[in-house]
């Protein structure tokens, strides 16, 4: 009898453990979550302060000020980027976040090459450079889509 006894009381315990781990995984998701949310909307805020104006200067073909406006996002982008990767990760999501940076890392450099392309006057490669840099973004909310981030999605309207 207390064979049994001793038996239930660690499958119980076990139980209970697996449980709590289970419920403190969840929780490091939300806290990477609530970690992360702020440095995107500081991100966020910043790109929307650089980038103003862009499309109008773009419209009226005045490239070179809109490139540098690029360039200088980029910078920003990548300096949120790195801010982003220093945050402790869950475990059990470091792969999806390791492929979530490499995205955010790529968008930093389309973000570069558009810039780079309009100050250069060179519409045809600013064209490919902006396709490329929504698919980059496309592809980093792809993989981030189970975070259900809010300030960390890349929107169209983000950049210009």
């Amino acid at each position: 009898m207390k064979l049994v006894l001793g038996t239930s009381a660690a499958v119980v315990a076990t139980l209970a453990v697996a449980a709590l781990a289970h419920g403190a995984e969840a929780q490091s998701r939300a806290g990477y979550v609530a970690r992360v949310e702020p440095i995107c909307k500081r991100n966020t805020e910043a790109s929307k302060r650089i980038l103003a104006g862009a499309s109008k200067r773009i419209k009226k073909r005045n490239l070179a000020p809109a490139g540098k406006q690029f360039v200088h996002a980029s910078r920003s982008f990548g300096g949120g980027v790195q801010q982003i990767v220093r945050v402790p990760r869950p475990p059990a999501d470091e792969a999806k976040l390791q492929k979530w940076f490499k995205f955010l890392r790529i968008v930093k450099g389309r973000l570069f090459n558009l810039g780079k392309a309009l100050e250069k006057d060179e519409r045809l490669k600013a064209t490919h450079a902006k396709i490329q840099l929504e698919r980059s973004a496309n592809a980093a909310n792809n993989v981030s889509f189970a975070f259900k981030f809010h300030y960390c999605r890349l929107s169209r309207s983000r950049f210009g």
